[in-house]
């Protein structure tokens, strides 16, 4: 079971990536999971605008690779 609600949709290849293009998305990073032992985490949204290579670009301009998602879920609009 993943830390977010929902199926994992991280995506492995470019192709998987370019179909999660315009989606509003939930993920967790590497980074963003507390590893000190108390289990936090915090999860990020963005929409995908654009996949470069290997790397998910978001509507603010970061840019993702994809080996640092843990996780990452279809999100609502309103998320």
């Amino acid at each position: 079971m993943g830390l977010l609600q929902g199926a994992n949709i991280a995506p492995k290849t470019s192709k998987d990536a370019k179909q999660l293009i315009g989606k509003n998305v939930q993920f967790l990073r590497n980074q963003d999971i507390d590893k000190s032992g108390r289990g936090y985490f915090f999860p990020r949204n963005g929409t995908i605008e654009d996949v470069v290579g290997k790397n998910l670009l978001l509507e603010n301009g970061e840019m993702i690779h994809f080996s640092e998602l843990v996780e990452m879920v279809e999100a609502s609009k309103s998320t």
